[in-house]
């Protein structure tokens, strides 16, 4: 069925080397407000995720393009993906507005842009150095728990859209789109020592 990015929100230490990895990858320069991916925190409440496209099966961005610029594909390994094609791309706002978990970003460059998986093999994931990003393969089985999950996740998204800009739907919903998708089981940790066994 493919991969997909999967979060394990609770091993994201705000480090936001995933950021500069995508920046540095996408734009050649490491400035994490340039990145697909974005880390969002709770300083208060101690918490920090990121937030990045789901790759939906029934995408809300690509019904309301105006001039079909977004469009479903698969990356060269097979992967879902929701293509945003820069070239057509008008800057009409409009796949932004509809996006409830806030994903696509405005560069006035470029226009509108999001995660394309690098083709393949996500920068992020690469460079996430706590656990936190996985790049993984479903199961039909799960896909399709996945998808159920996204579209509760929508339905409950929908009616705040008109309510809350980006940032906000990104922060209230960041939780519930990293969660459509278990995180794979821990791997069995090995201990090491700097030091020499003094028996």
């Amino acid at each position: 069925m493919g991969r997909a990015i999967v979060i394990d929100e609770r091993k994201c230490t705000g480090c936001r080397s995933c950021e500069l990895a995508c920046s540095g990858a996408k734009e050649g320069e490491f400035i994490p407000d340039r990145s697909r991916i974005r880390v969002i925190s709770n300083a208060l409440k101690g918490w920090s995720r990121p937030s990045v496209c789901l790759q939906c099966e029934e995408p809300m961005c690509m019904p309301v393009c105006p001039v079909q610029a977004i469009s479903k594909t698969k990356t060269p390994g097979g992967d879902p993906l929701i293509y945003l094609d820069q070239d057509k791309c008008i800057g009409c706002h409009r796949c932004i507005v509809a996006c409830p978990v806030g994903a696509i970003e405005f560069f006035p460059k470029l226009k509108s842009v999001k995660c394309d998986l690098c083709g393949g093999s996500p920068k992020c994931v690469q460079f996430c150095f706590y656990g936190c990003l996985h790049f993984i393969d479903l199961s039909e089985e799960e896909q399709a728990k996945r998808s159920k999950k996204i579209k509760t996740l929508f339905n409950k998204a929908a009616v705040e859209i008109a309510k809350q800009e980006t940032y906000r739907r990104r922060k209230d919903f960041s939780l519930g789109a990293s969660e459509v998708t278990p995180p794979p089981p821990e791997k069995e940790k090995v201990e090491v020592s700097f030091f020499k066994d003094k028996t």
